[in-house]
């Protein structure tokens, strides 16, 4: 029972935590761009539960992966890595040098080939060049970058069906990416695909390892009292915006 409990609590507490700091960049966001306070989400607390979910997702999914060592000298993950960081680089230069772009379909036509291109020769040549070079080289850790690439595929993978299941069932557009550079059926883009990743991987090598220590080192009484003090609240939040609405 105590494990269950202690299970429940610490990812109780982590989601609530998430969700904190997704609030807080949401409405930094806002802030920074439209000179505006907004309340961001469909709570009325400082909470968004796509964020707590989300942190909660890449946690459990990649907290093993994370904890192993991903050498250079495994064909695959040099492959990986290289891709991810050569098309990061690439993609990104091509969306701050280029006016505005509205469709998926116009980048595949016209960057597509000339990101290909310059994929095969980079992994090429640092595949060659990996196998001339000493075990120092070989024996780089890429775990980082494939996490990255990782929490960049599936938070988008979240915001995708977060949006459409909002879309469907609430009828309200609380994002719209339709004018934005690659975006997919105005649900997801480019530009907040790379940002969750950036800011994902970012808080499990930093922020993650805090709330283990805290939470390795409460008690379980304080676990559930915290719990059921941020809980209360936020069920009765959610039943007055969300389901009474």
């Amino acid at each position: 029972m105590k494990k269950v409990l202690k299970f429940i609590t610490d990812n109780y507490i982590t989601f609530c935590i998430y969700a904190l700091i997704g609030w807080i960049y949401e409405v930094t966001l806002i802030l920074i761009r439209e000179h505006i306070f907004e309340n961001r989400g469909v709570l009325f607390g400082p909470f968004l539960p796509i964020y707590g979910f989300g942190g909660l997702i890449l946690l459990l999914l990649l907290k093993k992966f994370m904890n192993k060592k991903h050498p250079l000298k495994n064909p695959l993950y040099l492959i990986i890595s290289i891709a991810t960081i050569t098309t990061f680089i690439l993609v990104t230069l091509i969306e701050y040098t280029t006016p505005k772009i509205y469709r998926v379909d116009y980048f595949l036509q016209n960057y597509g080939i000339y990101l290909l291109i310059a994929n095969l020769v980079t992994i090429s040549l640092t595949y060659y060049l990996t196998k001339k070079s000493s075990n120092k080289i070989k024996n780089i850790d890429t775990t980082i970058v494939i996490v990255f690439l990782l929490i960049w595929i599936i938070t988008t993978v979240i915001e995708y069906v977060s949006h459409y299941f909002i879309d469907v069932y609430s009828h309200k557009m609380l994002w719209d990416y339709s004018k934005d550079f690659l975006n997919i059926n105005k649900r997801v883009n480019w530009d907040a695909s790379r940002n969750f990743a950036i800011g994902g991987t970012v808080l499990l090598y930093t922020v993650q390892p805090l709330i283990n220590k805290y939470l390795n080192k409460s008690k379980i009484n304080t676990k559930i009292a915290i719990s059921l003090i941020i809980g209360i609240p936020m069920i009765i939040d959610f039943i007055i915006n969300v389901v009474l609405k």
